[in-house]
């Protein structure tokens, strides 16, 4: 790829326990590149993350510069990039850029202020953002951690106070977002399936049987 030949970027934003894993495992058999080296599986997501290993760590990292974790999100307007060295978002992005490449990480609702600006410099970006009903994402989440109802709503709401933050300025930016609601991607996955295809030009239903095998009610846990 020429070095100034935008590559073409699926990043997903979304709030843990939405069904995010399922919809970058759609990517991933569409033929987006999610990553050299992924998380591995867990019973919380027998089929996979679709993670980045190293941009799930970076994302850690930077939540940790600002006293932050995953689970004590911070608030939207503390994340910028003044004083911060950068040089490890260069070199992820120097080892992991593809022609078509996608990263999933639900942390980037809260670091999303420091990747935006590197991204669009390299890649022509979709965003694409993944919905579900708060309440299922919550009870998912307080189920897997064993937390209650009320701890896990307030880990939850930053990022989705962010998620919808994010939504309306991208709108704003008249950027290329595609919306999916975790329900419509198991009923209905062609939907999403077309509008991938479409941006990576591929036919409309292009691996729509595979995306079929890999997507079953089992991964709606709540």
């Amino acid at each position: 790829m020429s070095i100034f030949q935008k590559s073409k970027l699926f990043l997903v934003l979304s709030v843990p326990r939405s069904g995010s894993s399922a919809l970058a495992g759609t990517l991933h058999f569409l033929g987006v590149d999610m990553g050299s080296d992924l998380l591995k599986a867990a019973p919380s997501n027998p089929k996979g993350h679709f993670e980045n290993r190293y941009f799930v760590k970076l994302n850690d990292l930077i939540l940790e510069l600002f006293d932050a974790t995953w689970h004590t999100p911070p608030s939207r307007e503390i994340i910028t990039s003044e004083n911060l060295g950068m040089y490890r978002i260069q070199e992820l992005l120097n080892k992991e850029i593809k022609p078509i490449w996608g990263l999933k990480d639900p942390r980037t609702v809260l670091t999303f202020n420091i990747w935006k600006p590197y991204l669009e410099t390299i890649a022509d970006i979709t965003y694409v953002f993944v919905w579900r009903p708060i309440e299922e994402s919550v009870a998912s989440l307080a189920y897997r951690d064993n937390m209650n109802l009320d701890t896990a709503t307030k880990i939850l709401k930053v990022y989705f106070m962010n998620l919808k933050y994010y939504r309306k300025q991208l709108k704003k930016e008249n950027k290329d977002i595609v919306d999916i609601c975790f329900q419509e991607l198991l009923e209905k996955p062609e939907i999403f399936v077309g509008e991938v295809n479409l941006r990576i030009n591929q036919s409309h239903d292009h691996n729509l049987d595979i995306v079929k095998d890999f997507l079953d009610e089992k991964l709606k846990h709540f």
